[in-house]
């Protein structure tokens, strides 16, 4: 009977605790699993910029986002939802490496499950061979 009582009260303050955890904020974890230095833009559902970070190959950068309703009101402002995100990494060089739409908040986004070309072209060198001058010094 006691142990009925005591599973019952557990089960009623459990249940709402795990409704209600991580409604806050829309938190996602970036992963570069690319050999290359990539930049990963990220976008609200709406279009809106949240931010870019560059990252490492072989790093990860967690990304929160506030989602606490506020209760200033701005008029024109849609009613549009922040989530799912838009992931965008970009080459370090020039060009797109992939990008990720519908990413859900507490997702883990890794730059090689994103589709794209998977490939960064190398950085221009600068032409050494030409003199920036035509005269010559004297010894």
């Amino acid at each position: 009977m006691i142990w009925k009582m005591i599973r019952r009260c557990f089960a009623c303050w459990l249940l709402p605790a795990v409704l209600f955890a991580g409604v806050d904020n829309g938190s996602i974890l970036l992963y570069n699993d690319s050999p290359f230095i990539l930049t990963a833009i990220v976008q609200a559902a709406d279009g809106t910029y949240l931010g870019q970070f560059t990252i490492q190959p072989g790093q990860q950068k967690n990304v929160t986002q506030n989602l606490f309703p506020t209760s200033i009101k701005r008029p024109g402002t849609p009613q549009v939802s922040l989530t799912p995100y838009t992931v965008i990494w970009q080459c370090a060089s020039e060009g797109f490496y992939c990008s990720c739409i519908g990413v859900s908040p507490g997702s883990l986004v890794r730059a090689s499950d994103c589709p794209g070309t998977h490939f960064c072209k190398p950085k221009k060198e600068d032409d050494k061979g030409v003199p920036s001058s035509t005269l010559e010094k004297k010894k």
